[in-house]
């Protein structure tokens, strides 16, 4: 039951990610002062949480990977068509950058819980 509220956690981010990488950045509401890149890196590391909460096998976790890498490069490809946004190589890097990190501390975190 609990991997359902993870995904629809998980879902319901996947549109708030969605509709912030669409509208002009004067009318986002919140802007952490951190960076564009640091944005990117913290949205695809809480999607990555997100779903690996809601899927726990390796071959799902490679899964995952490709699938927020997929989503990271769509947003940039809409990006370059709309004309007060623009696309970023070093964004879709930022976004992999924040999928891999989660993904080596939760190997760790694994590592260390199987070694106890």
């Amino acid at each position: 039951m609990i991997k359902f509220y993870f995904k629809t956690i998980f879902f319901v981010t996947v549109f708030i990610v969605f509709y912030l990488a669409v509208v002009p950045n004067d009318s986002v509401l919140f802007d952490f002062g951190l960076g564009d890149k640091f944005n990117h890196f913290l949205a695809f590391f809480t999607l990555s949480l997100l779903l690996n909460r809601s899927s726990s096998s390796y071959e799902k976790r490679l899964r995952n990977v490709i699938v927020l890498t997929l989503f990271g490069a769509f947003i940039e490809m809409i990006q370059l068509f709309i004309q007060y946004r623009s696309a970023s190589f070093y964004d879709l890097l930022a976004d992999i950058f924040g999928i891999l990190v989660f993904q080596a501390f939760y190997s760790l975190y694994r590592l260390i819980r199987y070694r106890r």
